[in-house]
C-alpha cells in the first residue's frame, strides 16, 4: 500500500495514514441540515408549493431542491460511498448566491491516476470504494457556521436572495427570480472536483502540491500544464483571458456533440475604435449569426443621472437604425435594452461598469426584445467613448461559425480567465461564459440551463470523467447502461498498478476495466485464471497489444502479492 496524504482545508493539517479498502459498495448523496432553528432549512414561513416542489414552508421548498440537485448527481456519477454534504442558508455578500467547495482533499490512495496529487475528498472515496472518516452523526449545526469536518462537501447559500423554489426549469414564470435548483447543482459541481486547489492571487499550491483538476488545465499561450509551471507563470495564466483551456480527452471528445459554432466578437471598424473586442451576447433576444449587425454607435441618453445607463425611457426615434452604446448597472439588462429597442437601435453594447472580468453576457429573459445586445469590458467600453468623442465610428456584432462557441482554435474548451485583479475561487474553476449553448459551470447562472448535467446538453460529467469520476455510459442517468458507474480512466488499473493499457470502450458500454474488475480478487488462483482468459480474448479480439499484455499480467501479479 502507498501512504496517503490529506488536509483539510479549514485547517490545513496533513495527516498521514496507511489505509485498507473493503469491497466495493454503492453510495449516494446526502445533505445535510447545517442550519440552526428557525433559519434556513429551519425556516417556518409559508410558501406555496411550486413547480413539483411540495413543501409548504420556504425551508422545507429549500430542502426538497437540495434532494432533488443531490438525487441528479447520484444518478449520474453513481458513487461508490456515500457523500456528506453540510449545507445551510446563511446571509452572504451582495450577488452571491451560494458558494461551496471541498472540506478536505487527499492524495496518495490506491486507485488514484495521479497518486502525487491531490483529489477533492468526494472524488478519492469514491476512488478508493471507502470513506477513511465517515460521518459523525453527533455533530451539531452551530452559531460559528462551522461544517462536519467529517463531511465531503460545505455548501453555503444566501438567505435574502429571490429564488425560484421548483423543479421544473422554469424560473421564467416568475420574473425576478433565480433557479435555486440550478445553482445547486453548480455548487455541488464544484465540490465534487469542479475546481482546482490554487490560490491565482500568487499561483502557489495547496501544500506545493498540485490537484487533479490542474492536470488538465493548460496554458495557450505557453501550452505548459498548471501543475508543471511555476507559482508566478500560474498567477499570470490566471489573467490570460481565454487562453487557459481544458486538455481532458472526453470534454474534447464532446464539446462538438454539444457546443454550437459561433464565436461571438465586436469589431471596430473605425481608426479610432479598430479590431476585434472580447464581446459576450445576451442570454435573450436573437442570436448573432456569421453575418453580424452593422452601423454607426451612439451613446444614449435618458435624460436622468446617470444619463447613459438606459434605465428610464428614451426619446422616441434617437436611436433610429444605431447600435445603442449603455452603461451596466442600477436596473435589469433587459429593461435597458427594451428602452434601446423602443428609441429604434438595431442592437445595443452593455459597457461593464467594474474592472475584473471577460464579458460574460447579458441575463435576463424579455420575449417581446428583437434585437441583438452583447456585454464589452469597462475598458474596452472606455475605448470606444473615447473613440465616439472623436468622430463616428462604425461596429459589427457578429460570430466567427469557424470556431465553436467557448473554445480556443482546436476545441479545447476555454476555462475562465479574468482581468487583473483575479477572482479567487472562481478564476480557473469555471467554463469561461462565452460557451453557447451555457453551461452549468459558468460563472453566471442563465435562464436557459435545465437539470441535466451530461451531453449533448452539457459538458460538466464529460470534465468529471476526466478526472476520475466514472458518469454512465450513455450520459442518460437511466440505471439501465451494461456497466453503472464505468470505469472510464484512459488506462487499465489493477488496483494501484497502472498497466498503460489503453482502456477501450465496447459496444455494450462496458470498458476492458469493466470487464477485468469481475473477476474476484478473492480468489488468487481464480483470479490469475480469470485475468488471463479475459486477457487472451481481448488479444483475439485485437482490443489490447502484446506490450499491454505484459503490463496487465504484472499489474495483476501485483495486485494478487497486495
Amino acid at each position: 500500500m502507498r501512504t496517503s496524504f490529506k488536509t483539510v482545508l479549514a485547517t490545513a493539517a496533513l495527516a498521514l495514514g496507511v489505509m485498507a479498502a473493503p469491497a466495493f459498495s454503492q453510495g449516494k448523496i446526502i445533505v445535510v441540515n447545517g442550519n440552526l432553528p428557525g433559519i434556513g432549512f429551519n425556516d417556518t414561513t409559508a410558501a406555496a408549493p411550486i413547480g413539483g416542489n411540495t413543501g409548504t414552508t420556504l425551508g422545507e421548498q429549500r430542502m426538497n431542491v437540495f434532494l432533488h440537485a443531490a438525487d441528479v448527481w447520484t444518478s449520474v456519477l453513481n458513487p461508490r460511498v456515500d457523500i456528506y454534504v453540510w449545507a445551510r442558508f446563511v446571509p452572504l455578500g451582495t450577488n452571491v448566491l451560494g458558494s461551496a467547495g471541498p472540506i478536505s482533499v487527499e492524495g496518495g490512495f490506491d486507485g488514484a491516476e495521479y497518486p502525487d496529487l491531490w483529489y477533492h475528498e468526494a472524488l478519492a472515496n469514491h476512488l478508493q470504494g471507502f470513506d477513511s472518516a465517515p460521518h459523525d452523526p453527533t455533530f451539531l449545526p452551530n452559531a460559528s457556521d462551522l461544517a462536519n469536518p467529517t463531511d465531503e462537501i460545505s455548501a453555503r447559500f444566501a438567505t435574502g436572495f429571490n429564488f425560484y423554489f421548483g423543479l421544473d426549469d422554469n424560473e421564467e414564470s416568475v420574473p425576478g427570480t433565480v433557479d435555486l435548483l440550478a445553482v445547486v447543482l453548480h455548487e455541488m459541481g464544484h465540490g465534487l472536483g469542479f475546481s482546482n486547489l490554487v490560490d491565482e492571487t500568487d499561483g502557489t499550491k495547496l501544500l506545493d502540491i498540485g490537484d487533479v483538476y490542474s492536470q488538465y488545465t493548460v496554458d495557450d499561450s505557453s501550452n505548459k500544464i498548471w501543475n508543471n509551471m511555476t507559482d508566478a507563470e500560474r498567477a499570470a495564466s490566471a489573467l490570460n483571458i481565454r487562453k487557459v483551456s481544458w486538455t481532458g480527452l472526453h470534454v474534447k471528445q464532446d464539446t462538438p456533440n454539444v457546443l454550437q459554432p459561433g464565436e461571438p466578437a465586436l469589431l471596430g471598424n473605425s481608426p479610432g475604435f479598430s479590431g476585434a473586442f472580447l464581446f459576450g451576447p445576451a442570454s435573450f433576444g436573437p442570436l448573432l449569426d456569421a453575418t453580424g449587425v452593422s452601423g454607426n454607435v451612439v451613446l444614449v441618453n435618458d435624460g436622468t443621472a446617470p444619463t447613459s445607463d438606459a434605465c428610464e425611457p428614451i426619446a422616441a426615434g434617437s436611436l433610429t437604425g444605431k447600435i445603442a452604446l449603455l452603461d451596466r448597472g442600477v436596473c435589469p439588462f433587459t429593461v435597458k435594452v427594451k428602452n434601446a429597442q423602443d428609441a429604434g437601435a438595431i442592437a445595443v453594447i452593455a459597457a461593464d461598469n467594474v474592472a475584473g472580468s471577460p464579458p460574460p453576457g447579458l441575463g435576463g429573459a424579455d420575449a417581446t426584445i428583437t434585437i441583438p445586445s452583447g456585454r464589452i469590458t469597462l475598458a474596452d467600453g472606455n475605448a470606444l467613448k473615447a473613440a465616439l468623442g472623436g468622430g463616428t465610428v462604425n461596429v459589427t456584432m457578429k460570430v466567427d461559425n469557424s470556431i465553436l462557441a467557448g473554445t480556443d482554435r482546436i476545441n479545447h474548451l476555454a476555462l475562465l480567465a479574468t482581468f487583473d485583479p483575479v477572482a479567487p475561487g472562481s478564476s480557473i474553476s469555471h467554463f469561461d461564459g462565452i460557451a453557447f449553448p451555457n453551461q452549468l459551470m459558468e460563472p453566471a447562472i442563465n435562464n436557459d440551463l435545465t437539470s441535466s448535467v451530461t451531453p449533448p446538453e452539457d459538458l460538466t460529467t464529460s470534465l468529471f470523467t476526466d478526472i476520475g469520476w466514472y458518469a454512465d455510459f450513455d450520459g442518460v442517468p437511466d440505471g439501465k447502461d451494461a456497466c453503472i458507474g464505468s470505469d472510464l480512466r484512459r488506462t487499465v488499473f489493477f488496483g494501484r498498478c497502472n498497466t498503460r493499457a489503453g482502456n477501450d470502450l465496447m459496444t455494450d458500454g462496458c470498458s476492458l476495466a469493466d470487464r477485468y474488475n469481475e473477476c474476484d480478487g478473492r480468489r488468487p488462483v481464480a483470479y490469475a485464471a480469470c485475468i488471463a482468459k479475459k486477457t487472451a480474448d481481448f488479444r483475439k479480439a485485437k482490443l489490447i497489444k502484446p506490450i499491454e499484455e505484459l503490463g496487465i499480467l504484472l499489474c495483476a501479479l501485483d495486485n494478487i502479492l497486495h
